[in-house]
């Protein structure tokens, strides 16, 4: 995503994503989008937002691993 860093605030994620804010604490509450709790703080991993909007991703098919071999 950007800058090296290894986590996002709540606004960083919404900024980043286009997510709204009440969105991004809705999905958290459900534990629904990957975080991390460091005493009061929540943050969000960059890998793991990556992760989560690939596995969230609707209407694009990987490509065949099959394909491609003629024997």
């Amino acid at each position: 995503m950007t800058d090296n860093k290894l986590c996002f605030s709540a606004a960083e994620v919404s900024e980043l994503t286009g997510v709204s804010m009440s969105l991004i604490r809705k999905l958290t509450r459900s534990g629904a989008i990957p975080h991390i709790k460091v005493g009061r703080r929540i943050l969000y991993p960059l890998t793991g937002i990556e992760d989560w909007l690939k596995s969230h991703t609707i209407g694009v098919k990987p490509p065949s691993k099959a394909r491609g071999t003629d024997g």
